[in-house]
């Protein structure tokens, strides 16, 4: 919600979130294909969200969260507890095709930072690009430093 406010306020590239690669994604896609957009909680991410990193309504977007997903939600309902990662990579993987079965789907956005580690799996399973905040973070370090 803050990206503006940050970026006017240091002398650095400021990037908070990887939804902010999701207007140059539309602009790579076919008109009418969906971004899908895969994040920890659906209900989290409101259109105030979006907009503020340049998602307006004319980009077609499925959003899908893993509150259903147990093994995930240990996350935050039992922190204590050890987390079986294959299962939350079944999980991750089984919401993307999922996402893919119902809409024409041309790209993912991972929107949490938790979700990276899964992103070849999604690869994978869809054939279609993945985009998170590592990918956000190499475009932008390249763009800096270069190889």
């Amino acid at each position: 919600l803050f990206q503006a406010e940050l970026a006017d306020s240091v002398s650095v590239p400021v990037f908070t979130s990887s939804l902010m690669q999701v207007p140059l994604i539309q602009k790579m896609l076919k008109k009418n294909q969906t971004i899908g957009i895969i994040t920890a909680k659906k209900s989290s991410l409101t259109a105030r969200h979006l907009k503020k990193v340049g998602i307006d309504d004319k980009i077609l977007l499925q959003i899908e969260g893993l509150e259903s997903c147990t093994e995930w939600s240990k996350i935050f309902l039992a922190p204590e507890e050890d987390i079986d990662i294959s299962i939350v990579e079944k999980d991750v993987v089984n919401i993307a095709c999922a996402m893919k079965k119902t809409s024409d789907i041309g790209a993912f956005v991972l929107e949490c930072t938790d979700l990276p580690p899964f992103s070849d799996a999604i690869r994978k399973a869809t054939d279609c690009p993945v985009f998170d905040f590592v990918t956000l973070t190499n475009f932008v370090y390249r763009a800096l430093k270069g190889s």
